[in-house]
Formats: structure tokens, sequence, C-alpha cells
């Protein structure tokens, strides 16, 4: 059985409101996934299935259509978040300031004229791809406060993403088990 990490974009006490982490994991075996496990309370799912991940990407939406929300979807295999992790281009970052390390898992590769858009930014921001589909990115003097959040980051390259600090994308390969 493939071990497939679904991380929803934009889930927070708005969603927790309409959604809990266990009525997901419920929708979500009811959507004929296999195993479903949850990790902390921001939509990250590790998920046990012989379905390949688009088809796994659509039982979660559907799933997610159960309780009204319509937020994106990013599938991800533990070897991508295992990749992410060796190829750290922040170590020192996440070594001292992991919360201040950010991956933005993109929805679709970017190509190299679409990140120029983020050359040139006013902060202290690094930026730098990994693979073609994951954004790390150092906010040294922290997320908040910086005018190259995410969303921002999101619009400029002109496709969904969704993001998690390092703490959580160590852990979620830990619990996904080797890649």
């Amino acid at each position: 059985m493939a071990v497939h990490l679904a991380l929803l974009r934009a889930i927070g006490p708005a969603t927790h409101a309409k959604m809990s982490m266990q009525d997901l994991r419920q929708a979500c075996r009811a959507e004929g996934l296999g195993t479903v496990a949850t990790y902390i309370q921001t939509g990250n799912l590790i998920i046990g299935s012989e379905l390949p991940p688009n088809a796994v990407q659509a039982a979660v939406e559907r799933a997610l259509l159960r309780f009204g929300l319509t937020n994106r979807v990013v599938i991800r295999a533990p070897a991508a978040l295992a990749a992410v992790l060796v190829e750290n281009p922040f170590p020192e970052a996440a070594a001292t300031r992991p919360s201040d390390l950010c991956v933005c898992f993109l929805a679709e590769p970017v190509p190299a004229a679409l990140l120029a858009r983020l050359d040139g930014h006013a902060g202290p921001e690094r930026i730098r791809l990994v693979g073609a589909r994951d954004l790390c990115v150092d906010y040294p003097a922290g997320v908040t406060g910086s005018k190259l959040t995410p969303g921002v980051i999101e619009r400029r390259l002109s496709t969904p993403l969704t993001a998690r600090n390092w703490n959580t994308v160590g852990k979620l390969s830990a619990l996904a088990g080797p890649a």
C-alpha cells in the first residue's frame, strides 16, 4: 500500500467549525481511502491507499465537499518530503529557527520565468526551489510582518500552494515512514 501525504490549504479555526480532523478522517475513509491519519489541526493527512496520487487528491477533495469546503489539496509522496529535508538549502535556519523556515508545496511545477517574479523582493527572506514543486523560504525576521507571505508567493507564481514550517515537514516525513 502506497503512502500519500495530503496537505490541505487554509485549514484553521473557520474550517474547524465545519469539520473536525476526526470527521475529516471518517469522510476520507468513506471516499474509499484506506488508512487515514492526521497530524495537528491544520489539514495534514497521511493516507495509505492503493489509489494513484491524482485519485487520492480527488477523494480528499470530495471528502471536503461533504463539509461545504473547497480547499485546495496538494499531494506529496514521502520521498518528496524526504528530498526536501535532505536538500535543505538553509540548514542553519532549520537548526536554529525551524518555525521560521517554511516549505511552500506548489500545486504545479513553476517555470523559471515565473520564479523570477520572486526576485528583487525587498525583505530579508531567502528563497530556493527544491525539485520542481517545493519552495523553501527562510523568514529570518519571522513570517508575521513579512511582505513575502505564502499568499503573496502564490499570487506572484500564479499557482496554488500550501505552506508548512520545517518542524511540521520533518514530523510528517517521520510519520509517513521511509521514502
